[in-house]
């Protein structure tokens, strides 16, 4: 059903389909909203609220998006999207240099990932989430790789990362999700400290990869656009003060993104759970 709707008709049902989502946890609905009030103080808490059900209508478009996936051609879902900055990744790739590709749980992250082989030529590796669910470890592992991405999961991610970045490949990751408090980094995020994991800026200083981030917005007509953006790190050394810098840096382009589309982000996680 979701495959023959337009871009438009998608976004509508979607919209229905977060309506329900935010109707099945109370707790995550508090969680939604205790979230917006850190990070926007200053706002009435209406606007908060109208906020809060935006991110669950995106929530619900993203879902009923990846619907369709299994069944669109790789046209139709370049036609989904406008990508953009994909040259200055390319151009990292022929000097043979490896790269990482940051994004997060913003607009649709699983379309950006979907269409990038679409846009380049270049050899991508997605670090994704083991599922407990075989069939559905399955099912997301085929249609995530159907248009030529690999997968690597992330409990047994540290060794192929490595040898892909010095094969002058790319590894695309999403990294706005709470890490641990005792072995990742903190830094701000809305102003308050958050637990961020600290690999991808550890990665790109210690074996000199190129890092970008991009995110899927979402426009009117239900098309997305995304601009990948780079992160300079050629001043930093690759050590406990750099990688802190590097990781704030990243952090700071999410943040830069979620400001200026805050219904598009997913405030559903618990992001400030660990404290320093």
């Amino acid at each position: 059903m979701a495959y023959r709707l337009s871009p438009q008709g998608r976004s509508r049902l979607g919209r229905y389909a977060g309506e329900i989502l935010r109707f099945l946890s109370a707790s995550r609905r508090r969680i939604t909203l205790e979230n917006l009030r850190r990070a926007f103080p200053d706002s009435d808490d209406t606007s908060l609220r109208m906020i809060a059900r935006a991110s669950y209508r995106s929530l619900g478009t993203t879902l009923v998006e990846l619907l369709t996936f299994p069944h669109i051609t790789p046209s139709e879902a370049r036609a989904m999207i406008d990508m953009h900055g994909t040259e200055a990744i390319e151009e990292e790739i022929r000097n043979g240099r490896g790269v990482l590709l940051i994004s997060g749980h913003f607009g649709n992250w699983e379309l950006l990932a979907f269409t990038f082989p679409l846009y380049t030529n270049i050899p991508t590796s997605v670090i994704v989430a083991p599922q407990s669910n075989q069939y559905a470890e399955q099912y997301l592992h085929w249609y995530r790789s159907r248009t030529g991405n690999r997968m690597i999961q992330m409990d047994k991610a540290a060794r192929t990362i490595l040898e892909r970045l010095r094969q002058a490949e790319a590894i695309a990751l999403l990294a706005d999700q709470a890490a641990t408090a005792d072995r990742d980094v903190f830094v701000p995020f809305f102003g308050i400290p958050a637990a961020t994991y600290e690999a991808p800026a550890a990665l790109a200083l210690k074996r000199n990869a190129a890092m970008f981030t991009a995110f899927a917005v979402r426009g009117a007509d239900g098309r997305y656009t995304a601009e990948f953006h780079r992160i300079p790190h050629e001043d930093l050394s690759p050590d406990k003060d750099g990688i802190l810098e590097l990781t704030r840096r990243h952090v700071q382009s999410l943040e830069d993104a979620i400001r200026q589309r805050p219904d598009l982000w997913a405030w559903q996680h618990r992001r400030w759970k660990h404290t320093p």
